[in-house]
């Protein structure tokens, strides 16, 4: 069983490109960092449709306790307080399985 979990985010008003690119070189570390893992993608949106999200980010775990470990690992919860959140408007996740 793999838990697919992804996050779709929205940004305030003026983010810079350089900031979503920090943001992105911190989710590079995040992978690298956090072994419950199992893959991990993510980036802007290219602005193919409007009213799109800004960013999306598309992680999978093992199982449900990977999932939660992640969410309250201490190098996640870093990049949320630090980089993300001053950014970050709104954001919608949702958690699906999928079967091997």
């Amino acid at each position: 069983m793999t838990i697919k979990h992804v996050v779709l985010l929205n940004w305030k008003d003026g983010v810079s490109a350089e900031q979503v690119d920090v943001l992105t070189a911190k989710f590079s570390e995040l992978k690298a960092g956090v072994g419950e893992i199992k893959s991990y993608q993510y980036g802007p949106d290219v602005g193919l449709i409007k009213g799109n999200a800004d960013y999306v980010i598309v992680a999978e775990f093992e199982s449900e306790a990977d999932l939660k470990a992640y969410l309250v690992h201490p190098l996640h919860r870093q990049l949320l307080a630090e980089v993300a959140g001053p950014i970050l408007d709104s954001f919608q996740s949702a958690q699906f399985v999928m079967e091997a």
